[in-house]
């Protein structure tokens, strides 16, 4: 039993200065390498109006909350290039769903946020490849995000013609750096409900078969 104590303490101790090396921005620390990160520190005023989809718009796949909750502004999973000072790796993060019936893709909305780096942000919509992210059917590209720690502004991509989906199929919406800013950091919220699904990143080496996890926050809407 003494052992057992002693080993505990250790840890926390050791724990301690990881911590507090992963803390790169006033509030901000990133776990796992810089993969999650988590606010600590109030950051002041955190409700902005949500940009919510149009209502002509059919909901194909939608985890956001409502209101001042639309996803959860104090944690998400790192959006990293490979140059970000404090982190291990770079990042990138895709969602998967499958639409109940088939559509036509016309808005997709994520709650990313930004923490230090250029402020850029590039989204997109991809087919499904071996239970992962496969091609690119189209790409958005998105700037000044608010700041991590707020709410409640989405990043909305639209595409009038509409991108068709097939009932059953998996599709993934994906979040990355622009290759030219390797040194941004932003963060693409968890979703405020606790949903799971189809969840794939890739740190540096390919995008990773998928897991069964909470879900980052994202609608995709169409007709």
């Amino acid at each position: 039993m003494r052992k057992a104590v002693l080993f505990v303490i250790m840890f926390v101790v050791a724990s301690i200065p990881a911590a507090l090396q992963a803390q790169n921005r006033d509030g901000v620390i990133a776990l796992n390498g810089g993969r999650n990160a988590v606010r600590v520190k109030p950051l002041g005023e955190k409700v902005s109006p949500a940009n919510v989809a149009p209502s002509k718009l059919v909901k194909i796949y939608s985890n956001l909350g409502t209101g001042n909750n639309l996803y959860n502004a104090d944690s998400g999973n790192g959006i990293l290039g490979n140059n970000v000072s404090g982190q291990l790796y770079p990042e990138w993060v895709g969602c998967g769903f499958k639409p109940k019936a088939n559509h036509l893709v016309i808005e997709i909305q994520v709650g990313a946020t930004w923490v230090s780096g250029p402020n850029f942000l590039i989204m997109s919509l991809n087919v499904n490849a071996t239970d992962r992210p496969g091609k690119a059917l189209h790409t958005w590209h998105f700037k000044d995000l608010p700041d991590f720690g707020t709410c409640c502004t989405l990043q909305t991509g639209n595409f009038a013609r509409g991108i068709p989906v097939r009932k059953g199929k998996v599709y993934w919406v994906t979040l990355r750096n622009r290759p030219q800013n390797q040194d941004t950091w932003e963060v693409w919220n968890l979703d405020s409900n606790g949903e799971s699904g189809l969840w794939s990143n890739d740190i540096g080496s390919g995008w990773e078969q998928e897991s069964y996890q909470q879900l980052n926050a994202f609608g995709v809407f169409g007709k």
